[in-house]
């Protein structure tokens, strides 16, 4: 009997393996660093219906393809328009979010600082 229930149990695990909410990433806009060599990527990360309106924003190479992680440099919730601006290949500025909540905010991601200005 308890070899049944360590398999039922097996079964189960595997059965669910995936059943988590998938999310996916719709970019919103692309911002390319002075040299072409980096970018800011703008999107909205939906989780499943019912899921929170969020804006986020990921610093990567101009050469990598959108994962499909949370951004890596700053997270509001809601739907506010976005400026982001290079000031330098090494500096960029987020702003637009005004009194939205930040769930993160990230003063550097690599070699790249970011300032804001809600």
């Amino acid at each position: 009997m308890a070899k049944c229930a360590v398999l039922a149990a097996t079964v189960l695990v595997f059965a669910c393996t995936g059943c988590g909410q998938r999310c996916v990433n719709r970019e919103i806009g692309s911002h390319p660093s002075p040299s072409g060599k980096k970018t800011a990527l703008v999107f909205s990360r939906e989780c499943g219906p019912g899921a929170d309106a969020n804006v986020q924003v990921s610093v990567m190479p101009a050469t990598a393809n959108m994962p499909n992680v949370p951004g890596n440099a700053f997270i509001v919730g809601g739907k506010p328009g976005l400026t982001v601006r290079w000031q330098s290949n090494e500096t960029l500025t987020v702003s637009g979010f005004g009194t939205a909540k930040v769930f993160k905010q990230e003063t550097a991601v690599g070699d790249t600082t970011i300032y804001y200005q809600p």
